[in-house]
């Protein structure tokens, strides 16, 4: 699983780019940006982005497979 695969993918689906992402979890641009080149995060940021994205946190996961 590719955690920073997945956030992307999901971004490219939600049509919202990683400034928004980050607005939207209280998170600076820089964060996001790492965790978009990252294989993992952290069982909370994932949450935080799937509550962003509109999705499950499963849904996430899986799109990093």
């Amino acid at each position: 699983m590719n955690t920073g695969k997945a956030i992307l993918v999901a971004l490219a689906m939600k049509q919202m780019t990683r400034k928004q992402l980050a607005e939207a979890i209280g998170r600076s641009r820089v964060t996001v940006d790492v965790m978009c080149n990252s294989e993992s995060a952290t069982t909370q940021a994932l949450k935080r982005i799937a509550d962003a994205l509109d999705m499950k946190v499963s849904e996430l996961v899986k799109l990093g497979e």
